[in-house]
């Protein structure tokens, strides 16, 4: 995959320059990553690229795994939801990284874990502002807003979304695939009032193992038939193929 890193934004002198830094970093990160991530694409011809309708893909988070391999490579351009504590604030990002990730890796002396979570911190930043990834705010419905508007421009230009769903109670599953949140639907009822079209979903799971990308089976947001019906409908499929390429059958 070539990770598309943007032309530099901002208006004024200090804020292209943070800019440049951002896109420095991350072509730096990229590259010394990518040798060491190689996967392999099953089921790759169930992505058809549509730049009047582009697709929304449903990731699995296994832990930090899945965005990073995804980052990293994906066959197709995608925009990222991410998180707005990983995007902006280099002491929050770097707590976040503390509570939710490595406070969990007891095996690891305390000040590794912490080490860890500075470095990803900053990283993360940089990484994710040049990608230009999309902020979720989970617990603001005002700002919830700002990112439908946001995705629904992105899909507007043509450019596909990788959303990861999973919303865990303590943590991801590292191999296989927590709850999802449904919030991310709203996306596709924004996206048929502004543009007219069905929202096209398509699974992908991760699998930290075996080293490989699995392309799920297209689904295809139906408004007519109510949004409370289709969310339901949505959710209970996508989490179903994800739990399948997984391997897991148990409940499915």
């Amino acid at each position: 995959m070539k990770v598309k890193v943007f032309s530099l934004r901002g208006n004024t002198f200090r804020e292209r320059a943070v800019s440049l830094k951002e896109n420095i970093v991350t072509r730096m990160t990229m590259g010394l990553l990518r040798p060491f991530n190689r996967h392999r694409m099953i089921n790759l011809d169930h992505i058809r690229e549509d730049q009047d309708n582009p697709i929304v893909f449903l990731g699995n988070h296994a832990e930090i795994y899945g965005p990073i391999a995804s980052a990293l490579c994906f066959p197709v351009d995608v925009r990222f939801w991410v998180i707005n504590m990983m995007m902006f604030d280099k002491k929050v990002v770097r707590a976040y990284m503390y509570e939710n990730t490595f406070s969990k890796k007891t095996f690891l002396p305390v000040f590794i874990r912490r080490l860890l979570a500075w470095y990803l911190g900053w990283l993360s930043v940089n990484v994710m502002n040049a990608l230009r990834a999309i902020a979720v705010y989970r617990d603001s419905p005002l700002k919830l807003r700002q990112t439908l508007r946001e995705s629904v421009e992105a899909l507007e230009n043509g450019e596909n979304l990788m959303i990861f769903p999973e919303h865990p109670d303590g943590k991801y599953e590292k191999g296989g695939v927590s709850e999802f949140s449904p919030g991310f639907l709203m996306l596709a009822e924004a996206w048929w009032k502004k543009s007219g079209k069905k929202l096209r979903i398509l699974p992908v799971y991760a699998n930290r193992e075996e080293r490989t990308f699995t392309y799920g089976d297209e689904i295809v947001y139906e408004p007519e038939k109510g949004f409370a019906e289709e969310q339901e409908r949505i959710l209970k499929d996508a989490r179903a193929q994800m739990l399948r390429m997984a391997g897991i059958t148990d409940g499915v």
